[in-house]
């Protein structure tokens, strides 16, 4: 029983050391790997400004000392050729690496992305992390940029929408506020005169009816008379009193009226005498009923 247990244990220990070697061996031979793209593999309306790819991968890959090499494991093609790149090592995220196109020189012969356009970026199995370890395998990624001459387009669309949509619902409450103030004014409008209709709903003679309107209009157009004849005057005097200086109040006021705080006593005087009197008033009234 004891030979078989030791027996079991030797066994399990070769499988272990078997398995972990095995392991290794493999971690160094094709340990690295791509674990994330943007853009991603097959994706549409990519950017055309700025265009690249952003790879994350399983381990660190920003040492420095194979920076030259790794970024030599990296193209851009499109329909024109081969992109101009430059390749970037991200030192906060050491597994990330941005690969974009090169714009830094304005010459007239470098190919540059267009908008609605299939890109492939090819990564080479060469391509190692900070261990050593290689990607073992050519890796392809392939987008297609944006395009922007239909965005424009549905952009503009969706800009004429909107200003027609403005523009109805302007004009719907421009309609209902007129038909509100018309709504409004109307109680305040006098109804256009109607003998026959007044003669019909007061039982008067059509004659007396006229006679009543009449009296009325000229009983109006007296008092509007008036008022305007009031109003001529009031602006007459208020001229008259600007050439002369001389401005016309409408009764006496306290100086305190005018802002000013001086304190004569004459009123505190007033009224001591007056309760004074009030006091032998009611003195002589008390004696003669004595």
């Amino acid at each position: 029983m004891k030979k078989t247990g030791l027996i079991v244990c030797i066994v399990t220990m070769i499988a272990m050391l078997v398995l972990g070697t095995a392991m290794m061996a493999t971690a160094e031979e094709g340990g690295l790997t791509l674990v994330e793209t943007y853009p991603e593999d097959g994706q549409k309306n990519a950017a055309v400004e700025n265009l690249g790819i952003k790879l994350t991968f399983s381990a660190p890959v920003n040492l420095e000392a194979n920076q030259a090499e790794n970024s030599k494991c990296f193209k851009i093609t499109g329909p024109e050729g081969d992109l101009k790149i430059k390749v970037y090592y991200n030192p906060d995220i050491p597994e990330q690496v941005l690969v974009l196109q090169d714009l830094s020189e304005n010459d007239a012969s470098t190919v540059r992305a267009q908008a609605s356009q299939e890109y492939v970026v090819s990564i080479s199995g060469d391509f190692k992390d900070n261990n050593g370890n290689t990607l073992g395998e050519n890796k392809t990624i392939s987008f297609k940029t944006i395009d922007v001459k239909r965005n424009n387009t549905v952009y503009l669309i969706i800009m004429a929408l909107m200003m027609v949509g403005m523009v109805f619902f302007s004009t719907r409450q421009a309609k209902a506020a007129a038909v509100a103030d018309a709504e409004g004014g109307s109680s305040n409008q006098v109804e256009a005169f109607n003998p026959y209709k007044e003669a019909k709903r007061t039982g008067k003679t059509l004659a007396q009816v006229i006679a009543d309107h009449d009296k009325e209009v000229a009983k109006q157009q007296a008092k509007e008379a008036k008022r305007m004849a009031k109003m001529n005057v009031e602006e007459e005097e208020y001229e008259e009193e600007e050439v002369s200086g001389n401005y016309r109040v409408k009764g006496p006021r306290p100086i305190s009226a005018a802002g000013s705080t001086y304190i004569t006593g004459r009123k505190a005087l007033a009224e001591a005498r007056a309760a004074e009197e009030e006091r032998l008033a009611k003195r002589r009234e008390k004696n003669k009923k004595k």
